[in-house]
């Protein structure tokens, strides 16, 4: 459990957002440090795949990370190790894990797993304590896997997924956690049923099925959603169009304005992870700097502002059919096209890359508060569930819902999902 501040903090963060505040003192609760803007394979949606030269190639700092993770760590709940480039070609990426798990935090990484990796690099990723390893693996014929994974080696990824496993196993080790991630195309949905069959024959530990961006022109050739509107992210009866529509109707202030740092490798800090191009980047964090210097400079107070101005505009009504073509082109190929329209003063906020995640650190917070009342069920001892309790407090007992169902369990005995029905 964390400190009690990092709880305080939530309450801090949820007052601005609430507020909309353009200058805030509250610190992030997840972050994104990257260890490198590079990667061996090619996928054509990706920027940096297509060596577009949107970032300089370059592998993160060890005392760059370290100085980030001192300063925020106390109070950040999730830490994502990846964005554009490849974790795993960084050579110290179990130590900067390792380093970063002292801050008692999840850290999650993706990595498409097409790596020869030796047995002690192996060995030090499993003992470096992450938590989820996701695994991009859109195919399980040669065919179907190539086509998205340009330059990958689909019998490289199942090794290295068995190897995990076999580590783990040795070391008695119960993470990482690894979760097979297949996007789904129109080239590719017809191996859905045999991927959620044999997954675990692969070496995950599950499996997520999820819609994928479609490349831009001249890079989409053969390539279409898939006809499956659960995995079409384009379709209207979606998920993300419903959250899309949700957040632009909604007037709410963007949550990684307010609880989410993202650093790259070399510095630069973007205001959230759809941020394709160096040139919309919002400033550079420095080790040894005032972290505050960067979270309210200029740009970031600006990009706070537009959301109090945004809601004056916004109505339930929902998005027109022409908003939401717009938007199927705004996010498609990772945002590239977006992050090259820019005109004038316009940020990148103007035209925001990524409308379905705006509600991500409030999806943290919803993470965490599930993790007290978790806690609260399960726990033997009195101290930890009154400090539970205090730290739930502390955040200003956000979901208060779960809180009263968690009651409603002990006197009834019920036997509803409390989480199924807290995100419901």
């Amino acid at each position: 459990m964390k400190k009690m501040r990092a709880y305080s903090n939530i309450l801090k963060l949820r007052l601005n957002m609430a507020l909309k505040r353009e200058v805030v003192l509250n610190y992030p609760v997840e972050a994104y440090l990257e260890p490198t803007s590079f990667c061996n394979l090619r996928c054509p949606a990706c920027p940096t795949g297509l060596r577009l030269g949107e970032r300089p190639s370059v592998s993160i700092d060890e005392n760059l990370f370290k100085a980030a993770i001192d300063e925020i760590g106390d109070y950040v709940f999730l830490l994502w190790m990846y964005n554009w480039g490849e974790p795993l070609l960084h050579k110290q990426t179990p130590e900067l894990i390792r380093y970063a798990k002292t801050k008692d935090l999840k850290v999650v990484l993706s990595s498409n797993l097409s790596i020869k990796l030796s047995d002690d690099y192996i060995e030090r990723l499993v003992r470096s304590g992450l938590d989820t390893l996701i695994v991009g693996l859109d195919g399980v014929t040669e065919e179907t896997y190539k086509k998205y994974r340009v330059n990958g080696q689909l019998d490289l990824v199942r090794d290295n997924m068995r190897r995990l496993q076999d580590a783990k196993a040795r070391l008695g080790s119960a993470t990482p956690h690894v979760l097979w991630q297949f996007l789904v195309f129109r080239h590719n949905e017809h191996e859905i049923d045999q991927v959620l069959t044999d997954y675990k024959q692969w070496g995950a530990d599950s499996i997520k099925i999820s819609p994928a961006e479609m490349p831009v022109e001249p890079h989409n050739q053969g390539f279409e959603p898939s006809t499956l509107p659960q995995y079409n992210m384009y379709h209207n009866d979606n998920a993300f169009m419903k959250e899309i529509e949700n957040q632009m109707s909604s007037g709410r202030a963007c949550s990684w304005l307010y609880g989410t740092f993202v650093m790259n490798p070399n510095g630069k800090v973007s205001p959230c992870c759809g941020v394709s191009a160096e040139q919309n980047d919002f400033g550079e964090y420095r080790a040894g700097g005032d972290f505050f210097k960067v979270w309210n400079n200029s740009k970031f107070r600006q990009a706070r502002s537009l959301f109090t101005s945004f809601s004056k505009s916004r109505s339930d009504r929902g998005l027109s059919e022409e908003q939401k073509r717009e938007i199927s082109r705004r996010i498609d190929g990772m945002a590239m096209g977006t992050n090259h329209s820019l005109v004038g003063t316009e940020l990148i906020c103007h035209k925001c890359p990524i409308p379905f995640r705006q509600d991500d650190a409030r999806g943290t917070i919803l993470d965490v508060t599930y993790g007290l009342v978790h806690t609260l069920r399960h726990e033997q001892s009195i101290l930890i569930k009154a400090r539970s309790v205090f730290a739930y407090l502390l955040m200003g007992a956000p979901h208060w819902r779960m809180l009263g169902k968690m009651v409603m369990h002990k006197i009834y005995g019920s036997r509803d999902n409390s989480e199924a029905a807290a995100r419901g």
